[in-house]
């Protein structure tokens, strides 16, 4: 049996999940690691919690549905 052509009225791709969505948006996505590697998530005694985690926003645009923007970390394009 052939394949369908793709449909012209086909919805965008997100480009962090791959699945097929209406509300996609321009993000800059962000990679957090903890500091020291620690996962546990706990600040210590005095500790900001961010103190000392590195942050890495990347340069390239992508194309986030809702719910990997209201999951993962990431910058809107507008910011």
């Amino acid at each position: 049996m052939p394949t369908p052509a793709p449909s012209e009225d086909a919805l965008p791709t997100c480009d962090s999940c791959g699945a097929p969505a209406a509300d996609t948006e321009p993000v800059h996505r962000v990679y957090v690691t903890p500091r020291d590697g620690d996962l546990s998530g706990e600040a210590g005694e005095g500790d900001d919690e961010a103190a000392g985690d590195h942050v890495e926003v990347v340069a390239e645009v992508e194309s986030w549905c809702f719910p990997c923007r209201s999951q993962y970390p990431h910058q809107p394009l507008t910011a």
